[in-house]
């Protein structure tokens, strides 16, 4: 059995120090595969067999969902470095090995995460974009009457493009300053920030591209969303969290926390995704 557990095909969770790798009481991982520790000199990488031995994993909702339960369970007592759902090694030999030529890495990060979770706020904002066809102007081109009397179908879609071209820029403008309030909301309560920006959301999101009907260049009102990730030590969790009761109350964007998490956002992708 130890000579199949060596050879078989491993799914990697997450690195932790020795120090702090005494494993929680027993888990099963994906599959329902017992969860175990493969030590290289006080650096330890969690994984579970994958039977049959596979060179990948499909996901799918149970299966991120057991490993991220894996993955939570180490963090809570302890540092880690997570990974994302679909590391896979060939045994305990290339674990190790990768533990061994990555360790300098490993250990930086383990060192920055140190103590830290991760904490989600989301911001709803509206949005305007263009849907556009690009075939000239429509009917709706000269609808802000931006254009002078008597202009010509040319000049008007010009004027009306520009004007919408201006609503956009004020829609940028308005999500960077409540990004930025948002920030200086948790000044102090936070070690580092990441955040990221979703398609624009809207009556004709579900056409992809936004497109308007063939002639005509409209605007569409929609919501963006905005991620932000914050990295905060555990004993500032608590000031968060009322940093962010007393923000939701001024009531100026519509917002959304979640966490702690283990902090996913804050590990480069290569190391997350493959560990090497």
């Amino acid at each position: 059995m130890g000579q199949r557990r060596r050879c078989a095909s491993l799914l990697v969770y997450c690195v932790c120090a020795r120090a702090q790798a005494t494993p929680p009481a027993e888990i099963r991982g994906v599959d329902d595969q017992p969860v175990y520790l493969i030590d290289d000199d006080g650096l330890c990488a969690v994984v579970s067999p994958l039977l049959p031995p596979a060179v990948a994993v499909v996901p799918d909702v149970p299966r991120i969902l057991a490993f991220e339960k894996v993955v939570e369970t180490f963090h809570r007592d302890r540092t880690v470095l997570p990974f994302r759902f679909g590391c896979v090694m060939d045994g305990e030999i290339r674990v190790r090995e990768a533990l061994r030529v990555r360790r300098g890495e490993y250990q930086a990060f383990l060192g920055r995460l140190n103590g830290c979770v991760e904490m989600g706020v989301r911001l709803l904002m509206p949005w305007t974009y263009r849907a556009t066809s690009g075939d000239g102007p429509g009917p709706d081109s000269a609808a802000d009457g931006a254009a002078p009397a008597g202009a010509s179908p040319g000049i008007r879609y010009l004027h009306a493009r520009r004007a919408r071209f201006r609503k956009e820029e004020r829609s940028a403008l308005r999500e960077a300053e409540s990004i930025e309030r948002c920030r200086t909301a948790f000044a102090g309560l936070y070690v580092d920030f990441r955040s990221e920006l979703s398609p624009v959301r809207g009556s004709r999101s579900s056409e992809g591209d936004h497109a308007a009907p063939r002639g005509q260049d409209s605007v569409e009102p929609g919501v963006r969303m905005a991620s932000l990730m914050f990295l905060v030590k555990k004993d500032q969790e608590k000031a968060f969290r009322e940093a962010f009761r007393v923000l939701s109350r001024k009531g100026e964007t519509k917002i959304l926390l979640s966490g702690p998490w283990p902090p996913y956002s804050f590990v480069l992708g290569n190391e997350a995704k493959s560990g090497g």
